[in-house]
This record gives structure tokens, C-alpha cells and sequence, in this order.
């Protein structure tokens, strides 16, 4: 199988519940042609510290909506991931991790190598970099 790149976005959110806001996001992501969810993981971070990995389907109040969400593959954000994600939490915050490919990246890069080109870069920009940047313009 081949993908375009892929991204890792971790959000967070109070515990036990996907804000609607969210959910409305990851509907369109479902159905967007030119990103899509490979792998999705909600990591748990208990008041003690402790980590653990929830599926968004066993979050209370999506009404089985998680099932236009599955992801493809499963198990591409890992155990270490998680640990990573979980340090960069306040305890007892819940993260979405989404793991998405970049679909209209790879037909640009399969679009510039029939012509001989390269892609020679691609570094993603934080979104508070950006915003600093362009702040008063």
C-alpha cells in the first residue's frame, strides 16, 4: 500500500467525552478526499499518571457515530506514541491522537516525478508560528 505523508495531530479534551465541536471535524475528515484518517487513539492520562489507550467507539455519547470514522489501520500510533502524547498532557486530560495521510500531497509528488521533478521538502508549520507571522497583516 502506498500513502502520502503522514501527519500526527494530538488534541485534547476533559475527560470521558468528545466534544461536539470534534465530532463535526472528524465527519468531514471522513469524508474528505484529500486527507484521510489512518489511525486514531485516545490516550488517557490518569490524576496518578497512569496511561491507557481508549477507542474513540467506547467514548459515551457518540451513538455508534464512531463507526464513520474507522480508521484503516490500527496500531500505527504506539505504545511509545502514546508516552509521548501522555507527557505532554495535563493529568487527567484525555488526547485524540489521528494519525492522517496527506492524500493530495502524494498525487502532487506522483505529478512532479512524470514530469522529472522532485519533491525536495516538506516541514510542517506549527499553526501558532503561522498565526505569529501573520499577526497585524
Amino acid at each position: 500500500m502506498s500513502w502520502g505523508p503522514l501527519e500526527l495531530v494530538v488534541v485534547t479534551f476533559p475527560p470521558a467525552r468528545l466534544p461536539a465541536g470534534v465530532t463535526v471535524a472528524l465527519d468531514r475528515l471522513a469524508t474528505s478526499p484529500d486527507v484521510r484518517l489512518i489511525d486514531a487513539l485516545v490516550v488517557r492520562t490518569g490524576p496518578d499518571g497512569a496511561v491507557s489507550a481508549v477507542e474513540l467507539a467506547d467514548l459515551p455519547g457518540l451513538n455508534g457515530r464512531a463507526s464513520g470514522w474507522d480508521a484503516p489501520v490500527e496500531g500505527l500510533i504506539t505504545e511509545d506514541d502514546m508516552r509521548e502524547i501522555a507527557a505532554a498532557v495535563a493529568p487527567g486530560e484525555d488526547a485524540l491522537a489521528l494519525l492522517v495521510e496527506h492524500r493530495w500531497s502524494a498525487d502532487l509528488a506522483e505529478r512532479v516525478a512524470a514530469e522529472d521533478g522532485v519533491l525536495v521538502a516538506s516541514a510542517p508549520i506549527p499553526a501558532e508560528h503561522a498565526a505569529e507571522a501573520t499577526a497585524g497583516r
